[in-house]
């Protein structure tokens, strides 16, 4: 179809036939008004919110430029020492807390490279429990672990990942009850959510 998204979008809502009794008529919907195109965060937002995945740009690849220079990325801590102190954010993928891990909780976030792995010491599960087990997108901050092959980020803090371009006064807070929306800076009501384990799923 010609035309962007927003076109092909509003034709198809005029050729909708709306709910109730009343016969359709037989006419022809018109051309679209001219309408701007998507921005590419408004696409990756439109594409959670229709298929649930993106082909495009990652969403952390979005907001990379905008992030503070020491948030690195999951390619940028494989050339950083055991102990360092490390910034990372990304989308969150699983949550696990085994019962066999007393309390201990483990996240696993996917950015534009990779996937990191944070692992949650219980006094942080409870004073970021927010963050840690609703936010679909997070940023830890901690110190680097590399044991028997693997790489972890030890946090002792998680926080909810804004968009740094949003004033705090337009920052909405999407509940888990309300209706999806592709509007921009909504991503949280649209992304599939992470995957649960251990615990009662919490």
């Amino acid at each position: 179809m010609e035309g962007g998204r927003r076109e092909a979008l509003w034709l198809l809502g005029a050729a909708t036939p709306a709910d109730g009794d009343q016969l359709a008529l037989p006419l022809a919907p018109g051309d679209a008004p001219p309408l701007p195109g998507m921005v590419p965060w408004e696409k990756m937002v439109a594409d959670y919110g229709s298929t649930g995945v993106t082909l495009d740009e990652h969403p952390l690849e979005l907001m990379r430029g905008m992030l503070d220079p020491q948030v690195r990325s999951s390619r940028d801590i494989e050339g950083l020492r055991h102990g360092e102190r490390v910034k990372v954010a990304g989308l969150v993928v699983a949550r696990q807390r085994p019962a066999t891990a007393k309390g201990v909780c483990f996240m696993l976030l996917e950015d534009e490279f990779g996937t990191l792995n944070l692992i949650v010491p219980p006094p942080v599960h409870d004073s970021c429990r927010l963050a840690v087990r609703s936010e679909p997108l997070v940023m830890g901050d901690g110190r680097l672990e590399r044991r028997e092959g693997t790489t972890n980020v030890v946090v002792d803090r998680v926080t909810r990942l804004d968009r740094p371009d949003l004033p705090a006064g337009e920052v909405r807070h999407i509940e888990p009850t309300r209706t999806w929306s592709t509007e921009e800076g909504e991503l949280r009501g649209v992304v599939p959510a992470a995957n649960s384990f251990g615990r009662g799923r919490r």
